[in-house]
This record gives C-alpha cells, sequence and structure tokens, in this order.
C-alpha cells in the first residue's frame, strides 16, 4: 500500500522547513494551492494542516492563513495560556457573555498550537467581591503552570487585586484584562465606549424625541457605562438638546425600591407628555425592568422609544424586541488571545477595542 497523499503533502513541507526553504514566520501555501499543486481535496489539505498544527511546526493566523512557527520565540516565551476567567454559566437567555469569550479565548488558542491552563481558583470568581484569600489561592495556582506564555483575567478582577498580587509576580509575562479598560500597565481588550455613545445619540435624535432619560448602571464590571452614559449625554446637548430635558438616573439595580421609584417617576412622565421620551438604558436587566412594568402602557415604538446595551437574548424575546448596542465577546477573546501573541512589552498600558453591532429593533 503507498503512502497516503496527506502523508506525502506533510512531509514536503516539513523538508520545505527542515531545510530552510521556508523559514519562521514565513506563510504556508493557501488551502487552495495546494490542491492545485498536488490535485487533492481541501479536507486532504485541512489534514496537513492539521498535521503540522498538532506537531508544532505551523501556526493559523486568523484570515490571513498558516504560518511556520517560531520555535526559538516559543522556547523563549512558553506555550501555556492561563485562563483566570469565571466559569461559563449553563445557556440561557439572560447572559452568553462569558461562553462567548471563552469561545474566543479556547479557539484561537488552539488554533496557534498552545496550551490552555484554568486555575482551580476561578471557581470562586463569582464571589461578589474578590478577597485577598482568593487572590493568594490565584497565585499558588498560577506557580503550577510549567511554561507560561501569558495571562488572560476575567474583567470581575479589580484594578487594586492585579497591581497588588498580579504585578509583582508576572516576571515579564504578559498580561491582558479581557473585557475593560485599566489604569495598570497591562494589555485590554475593550468596547469603543464613546462611539456606541456617538451611535446611540445619532438613533436618540433620529427617534424624534424631545425628552430622554439615561440610565447608568456604575457597578457594572466592563467599567465604561459611565463614559457611555455621560458621552451620550454631551452628544445630545451638542446636537441641540436642552441640558433640561435629558435626565441622567444612576444607581439602577441596587435596591428594589430605588428600581420601582425610577419606573413611577418614568410611566409618569412618558404618559404624562404630549411629546415623545426616549429611553437608555446601560443594563439589559433594568431594561428588562422597563419592559416588564411599562410597555403595555407606553408603547415603546410610538409614544415612546428605548435602546438598551447588552443584547442579552431575553431582549429580542420581547414584543416589539428592544433596540441593542451588542457586544461581540467572541471577538474579545480573540483578541485577548493575539495580545498575548504579540508579546511585545512596549505594547502595554495601550487598550484593543473590539467590534460591537446595533440591533435594530421596533422600541426605536
Amino acid at each position: 500500500m503507498g503512502t497516503p497523499i496527506y502523508k506525502t503533502i506533510t512531509d514536503d513541507i516539513l523538508k520545505a522547513i527542515d531545510s530552510g526553504r521556508l523559514k519562521p514566520g514565513d506563510r504556508i501555501a493557501s488551502i487552495r494551492e495546494l490542491c492545485d499543486q498536488y490535485n487533492v481535496s481541501q479536507i486532504t489539505v485541512l489534514r496537513v494542516f492539521k498535521e503540522l498544527v498538532q506537531a508544532d511546526r505551523i501556526v493559523r493566523h486568523e484570515g490571513t492563513g498558516y504560518f511556520v512557527k517560531d520555535a526559538e520565540k516559543m522556547d523563549r516565551t512558553g506555550n501555556t495560556l492561563i485562563l483566570a476567567c469565571r466559569s461559563p454559566k449553563p445557556v440561557s437567555e439572560d447572559d452568553n457573555f462569558i461562553l462567548r469569550l471563552t469561545e474566543g479565548i479556547q479557539t484561537r488558542t488552539l488554533e496557534e498550537g498552545f496550551n490552555l491552563f484554568v486555575p482551580r481558583t476561578i471557581a470562586t470568581v463569582r464571589m461578589p467581591v474578590i478577597d485577598a484569600a482568593h487572590m493568594e489561592s490565584l497565585l499558588r495556582d498560577l506557580q503550577e503552570v510549567p511554561h507560561p506564555a501569558g495571562i488572560i483575567l476575567d474583567m470581575l478582577y479589580p484594578d487594586e487585586m492585579i497591581a497588588k498580587y498580579i504585578l509583582p509576580n508576572l516576571d515579564g509575562l504578559p498580561c491582558v484584562i479581557a473585557g475593560r479598560r485599566s489604569r495598570l500597565p497591562v494589555r485590554t481588550v475593550s468596547l469603543p465606549f464613546e462611539k456606541c455613545a456617538d451611535d446611540a445619540a445619532m438613533l436618540a435624535l433620529k427617534s424624534g424625541a424631545k425628552e430622554f432619560f439615561i440610565y447608568e448602571q456604575g457597578s457594572n464590571p466592563w467599567g465604561g457605562n459611565r463614559i457611555l452614559c455621560s458621552r451620550l449625554r454631551e452628544q445630545l446637548i451638542r446636537n441641540g438638546i436642552p441640558s433640561k430635558m435629558i435626565h441622567c438616573r444612576e444607581k439602577i439595580l441596587m435596591s428594589p425600591q430605588r428600581d420601582s421609584e425610577l419606573i413611577a417617576e418614568l410611566g409618569e412622565k412618558i404618559l404624562g407628555s404630549t411629546q415623545k421620551t426616549l429611553v437608555f438604558s446601560s443594563s439589559d436587566y433594568f431594561t428588562k425592568v422597563i419592559m416588564d412594568r411599562l410597555h403595555e402602557s407606553c408603547r415603546f415604538g410610538s409614544r415612546a422609544s428605548l435602546m438598551t446595551f447588552g443584547g442579552f437574548e431575553f431582549i429580542r424575546k420581547y414584543d416589539p424586541p428592544v433596540t441593542s448596542l451588542v457586544p461581540d465577546a467572541r471577538r474579545i477573546g480573540v483578541l485577548a488571545v493575539e495580545q498575548i501573541l504579540k508579546n511585545d512589552m512596549a505594547a502595554y498600558s495601550a487598550d484593543l477595542m473590539t467590534d460591537y453591532k446595533i440591533e435594530l429593533n421596533g422600541t426605536l
């Protein structure tokens, strides 16, 4: 029985790498090029690439192709990426952010031929307050990793804890916070909240509303809700809306009594006005409260307009679905891994922004 064709192609590429004809960082021929060269199917070529990735000889760069791996660089930087991120919740309609984030991290890590290490301690990262005992346990977990390449931190870890426990023990290891910005000398992947606010302002102005309510969830771990809400207000004023017609409300979702008071105020204003009102909520959970209590009487989409930030599935279940600014959680995970792979200390303290989309629905 002859040698399988995928094995022949694999051996040819390995010979080219070992002889120096293909050098570290060089791009491997594309799937189509190899199909034409060897007169084989895409399935055969994909098996070749799989064999070479598993052999740790090539890496895949999303959108550009496969490249010869720099073995010397890998030996120096390590081959295990540490993921200190909370465990995903079961699939639901109210919060699949971590599921998408970790899927992006896992996929990109495996594509690059890295191992992924998940510390045992992250099982307790759901705690309302991440305390010293948690951080000390996390450090012990990290010491078990023999060849770390970098660490990705959940956005729930506060800057003060990272500064006290993580930074002094990095020893040059790249560190990325996935999902929010930071004052620390670490890399971050977050949202362009200023652009989100500009887009929200544009939609708000097009809605024909004359009065505006903006609800800010200050405790949201994204850490950008204040930027989002304050810039939205600034943009409305810049476009001619009188400041007295813009009502900013903070401390939502802090207590049922506070939320009830805010909802009563909003309902009274919408029902008592002959002009259209626009409501912007920086939390889907507060938007749910608004829709559950007020939609039947206030008819969002006609008497009033409603926008939200988050894009959780339950927002799409209302009739009509709620207009949303939706972060791309999976892309955040992919970019977090790519920040680690840069391994460029000069890139620290720079934010990397990810994508989001606007889902225009019936409440606007």
